[in-house]
């Protein structure tokens, strides 16, 4: 018998935008597809981390639902999108997974719920959040809900990636962010998170870089990327409004106008060998647009 066939597009994106630790993301202009069969034969265990991430997610899903899972099912995540540089690859496999499934049976649950079923995996609703509904969102954790409001921004904003070869773990790099901090601190950091969607939203971009200010996690996993302040530097130096490190790295995202877009990725990647390493970039926008349901179709196996 023919299987289902259910293929979702995510966008990739970038959390914390600096001060806004776990509560802050953005959607990117670049987005994955992930197809999902969903049939009776029962299908051999896979070894790729992405098509595992996609699989744990539908199986969250039936189990919210309360429902049994097909005999067979499979993930193909060949998408661009690299995993462990921070630009919410678990996220896009997560609520893809989360979408297949709720297609498939007929969508039982909102896109909220199955955001929350991705969010839930991750820990945090600062990249699922975003890769399900699109733009720059704020998004925290209340008694088990996830509450969030998109924030505002301007068309143009330009965004230039700096994808290192090289992965950071998540795991790796939330050790080295303290269990607690000052009050100075908490302070600081929840002034700039506040300062960076009030800016946004007014186009104050001269007020970026400010807000991107972070005290809780950048400069402790400076000490996982060495370089990264030193981009940092040459990021403003080209023309960037700001640049912060991307999730928990170890891409580094820069908020540029139009015109500075290329040579600040230019500048930044010039850094990154400077200091031995290698890298590519990429110059992208926000999108405004979130995970989406591109196609279901019946298969043969």
């Amino acid at each position: 018998m023919p299987s289902t066939a259910v293929t979702v597009r995510v966008p990739a994106t970038s959390a914390n935008l600096g001060a806004g630790f776990d509560c802050l993301g953005l959607a990117l202009d670049l987005f994955a597809s992930i197809t999902v069969k969903f049939g009776d034969t029962e299908q051999e265990p896979t070894n790729d981390v992405g098509e595992k991430m996609v699989l744990t997610a539908i199986r969250a899903t039936y189990s919210r639902l309360d429902r049994t899972p097909p005999a067979g099912i499979s993930a193909s995540y060949g998408v661009s999108i690299p995993l462990g540089r921070g630009m919410g690859a678990s996220a896009v496999a997560r609520v893809a997974g989360a979408l297949a499934a709720n297609e498939f049976e007929g969508r039982p649950l909102s896109r909220e719920e199955c955001m929350a079923v991705a969010a839930d995996l991750e820990g945090h609703g600062d990249n699922a959040c975003p890769a399900m509904f699109g733009g720059v969102q704020v998004c925290v954790t209340d008694n088990g809900r996830y509450l969030h409001v998109p924030a505002r921004f301007p068309a143009d904003a330009t965004i230039a990636i700096l994808i290192p070869d090289h992965s950071m773990a998540t795991k790796d790099a939330r050790k080295v962010v303290p269990d607690s901090f000052s009050k100075e601190d908490a302070v600081h950091n929840v002034g700039r998170a506040a300062l960076f969607v009030a800016a946004l939203s007014a186009g104050r971009f001269d007020l970026l870089d400010a807000a991107t200010d972070d005290r809780f996690h950048q400069r402790q996993r400076a000490s996982l990327f060495p370089p990264l302040f030193d981009i940092f530097g040459v990021a403003r130096a080209a023309g960037a409004h700001a640049a912060w490190l991307s999730g928990a790295g170890s891409c580094v995202a820069a908020f540029c106008s139009e015109e500075s877009g290329r040579p600040v990725a230019a500048a930044m990647l010039q850094k990154l060998q400077e200091s031995g390493m290698a890298g590519r970039t990429l110059v992208t926008r926000i999108s405004r647009t979130g995970a989406e349901v591109a196609r279901v179709e019946l298969v043969e196996d």
